[in-house]
């Protein structure tokens, strides 16, 4: 495809974005993590089959279908593609890893594991898995055991079941296995090329390589999915709860939109992020889905208490992860990196066989 055609199809991003981008669900805020736990109900399972649900996946459906169209026209599916993306890769690896391990250690401070819904037991016990936890951050920070230590976070999230008071507050946060499996698979420092692997690099890790990626997409997009349903179309009580005590988040009606209710404001927050979680999973353009969720995922963090930041982090280095690399697996070790003006026609070559 030209560059004349590609510049024609810049407007219509804005515009196929723009609702996405600036939609009621400009807070993306966890509502688990600031309604008390007396006042939340559990999931309504039965309202799966229920007109917002519907829309929710209509909406989830037809952003995939457009991001298909958009990169068969744009013919780079890693587009769009300024230069400088590729200075930031280097240090994807070090910044998933020590931001999720502030999220970690802050949650195990307070006797929580990876979130504040996840309460553990005030004894011996509890005590016991914050300090895995700890432990497990501490290698994500340092380097040092990394990949002990992502395989400890992946055995911490199956023993969260045991600790959750719903199963789905677990799967919420898969998207800790998804950093979990790729910091084994990359390790937490600067990938090296040329032939100077990382002194734990075996055949096993070389082999997981190409799934790194995909797999982290798609635990996010999970997270993001599940969490549209499960703290929104499933259970809008827990989102007007969460407008109780934040009401300025419910944006239409502070402009004067009396119809635009708690309650379809919740329901719009989760076809928002079921959209997203949908565009996350089927990996078309990514960077421009990234882009599009920028806004929504940090808007909220000025109006809500530090754990909102906090608690995000891992999703947004995840964001910042996908955002410079893309959907094509991490490069071999023994290829040598190429110039940014060089990467287009390679990256696309190899994105027709990625399993981004």
């Amino acid at each position: 495809m030209g560059d004349g055609s590609r510049l024609r199809l810049i407007w219509i991003v804005p515009l196929a974005f723009g609702a996405f981008v600036l939609a009621p669900g400009a807070a993306l805020a966890h509502e688990r993590w600031f309604v008390p736990k007396e006042e939340q109900r559990p999931t309504d399972w039965g309202a799966l089959v229920s007109l917002p649900v519907l829309l929710a996946l209509v909406s989830g459906a037809a952003c995939v279908a457009f991001l298909a169209w958009l990169q068969r026209r744009i013919g780079d599916p890693l587009w769009p593609r300024p230069p400088f993306f590729q200075r930031l890769e280097p240090a994807a690896p070090a910044i998933l890893g020590v931001q999720t391990a502030i999220a970690i250690i802050f949650a195990a401070s307070r006797l929580n594991l990876f979130v504040p819904n996840i309460e553990l037991p005030h004894n011996a016990v509890g005590a016991g898995v914050a300090g895995l936890a700890v432990v497990a951050a501490f290698s994500f920070i340092t380097g040092v055991l990394t990949r002990v230590g992502a395989l400890l976070t992946a055995a911490l999230f199956v023993a969260a079941f045991g600790f959750a008071e719903h199963p789905e507050e677990v799967v919420e946060q898969v998207i800790f296995v998804g950093i979990a499996f790729y910091l084994v698979a990359v390790g937490r420092g600067v990938v090296r090329y040329n032939h100077r692997a990382e002194e734990d690099r075996t055949d096993l890790t070389d082999r997981l390589f190409p799934f790194a990626l995909p797999v982290l997409r798609i635990c996010a997009g999970v997270s993001v999915l599940v969490l549209g349903f499960t703290e929104k179309l499933l259970n809008v009580e827990l989102g007007v709860a969460f407008l109780h005590e934040y009401p300025r988040f419910n944006v239409a009606r502070e402009v004067g939109i009396d119809w635009f209710t708690d309650h379809r404001f919740v329901y719009a927050i989760g076809i928002v992020e079921v959209t997203a979680g949908c565009a996350l999973l089927a990996g078309f353009l990514p960077r421009l889905v990234i882009l599009a969720l920028w806004i929504p995922f940090n808007l909220g963090i000025a109006f809500l208490p530090p754990q909102e930041l906090i608690g995000h982090l891992p999703i947004l280095s995840t964001m910042y992860v996908l955002l410079v690399r893309g959907t094509v697996g991490v490069p071999p070790r023994e290829v040598a990196p190429i110039a940014a003006s060089d990467q287009r026609p390679a990256a696309a070559h190899a994105a027709r066989g990625a399993m981004g």
